[in-house]
């Protein structure tokens, strides 16, 4: 049954629009011989100043970024204590731990940022029966980072409180050209898991955390886009990948839907149970 009083859906980009950087980090973790979740429990562990926070609150550049990353995740004292930590939480038994880390902070952004540009058909989908119902302001709040000399396209006019506000009406995009615009970004290494100027077209609001100087989980964050898309916590949707932000956003009211790796599917069935609407059939052909 659709919640009554809903007017506006908000997703995160990574990892629920697109793939996750986590998939990229866990290839690196098997291919050099890391223990599942490694580096996540490193970089999580780092806290509101590690390099990977700053630089998704845009306080750092990404030339800067890359050798600070590899020197916190290279520390082996801190790594290896975040691991026992995440072991025990997990109850689980902890495995060997590395004596030594060299890690390339530019090799492993590159690594991560793959998946990330990688669209869900499935979302995609959902996100442009969402739009053609003129039902629901649909909002975007992603934890990013900014692109060396970006420029916006012409479609797009950048606020002055920090987020992009689409002055086109709604548009039909597919996966298809999701991905072209993607393969363009590509050919600049440091543009790689960035945001699309196209990808952008389908939102109403796109808050990126790299230009408010926010991020999740700071409730701030999500109160920024709220106001931005004007309305309150009850009256969202947020769908995220990671639980500690769906906590947040719980918190202040939102209703929540975890998007879990690989089953997207489940995640907008309980968008179209909220929302009252079919949110995989098909659109037909863009409109750009």
């Amino acid at each position: 049954m659709a919640s009554q009083g809903i007017k506006a859906v908000i997703f995160d980009i990574g990892g629920v629009v697109v793939g996750s950087p986590l998939t990229g980090i866990n290839i690196y973790e098997n291919t050099h011989n890391l223990p599942p979740d490694y580096l996540n429990a490193a970089i999580t562990a780092r806290g509101k100043n590690g390099a990977f926070q700053r630089l998704e609150r845009g306080e750092l550049a990404l030339d800067d970024f890359y050798q600070i990353f590899g020197e916190e995740l290279s520390d082996v004292e801190v790594g290896n204590k975040a691991y026992r930590d995440h072991c025990s939480k997990k109850g689980k038994e902890c495995p060997k731990l590395p004596e030594k880390l060299s890690i390339d902070g530019a090799n492993l952004w590159g690594i991560m940022m793959g998946p990330a540009t990688t669209p869900d058909p499935k979302v995609v989908t959902a996100i442009n029966n969402l739009r053609i119902s003129n039902r629901f302001k649909i909002g975007a709040l992603t934890n990013n980072f900014k692109v060396p000399s970006a420029k916006p396209s012409a479609p797009l006019l950048a606020s002055s409180s920090g987020t992009t506000t689409k002055r086109a009406p709604p548009q039909i995009i597919t996966s298809e050209q999701l991905n072209e615009a993607a393969e363009q970004a590509r050919q600049n290494p440091q543009s790689a898991g960035a945001p699309t100027e196209l990808l952008k077209l389908m939102f109403d609001e796109f808050v990126e955390s790299a230009v408010v100087g926010m991020r999740k989980p700071d409730p701030r964050f999500y109160q920024y886009v709220l106001d931005k898309l004007g309305v309150q916590p009850h009256e969202a949707i947020f769908l995220d990948d990671i639980g500690h932000n769906l906590v947040a956003a719980k918190k202040l009211g939102m209703h929540t839907i975890r998007v879990q790796p690989n089953r997207s599917h489940e995640a907008v069935y309980q968008l179209e149970l909220l929302t009252g609407l079919n949110l995989t059939k098909s659109v037909g052909q863009s409109k750009l």
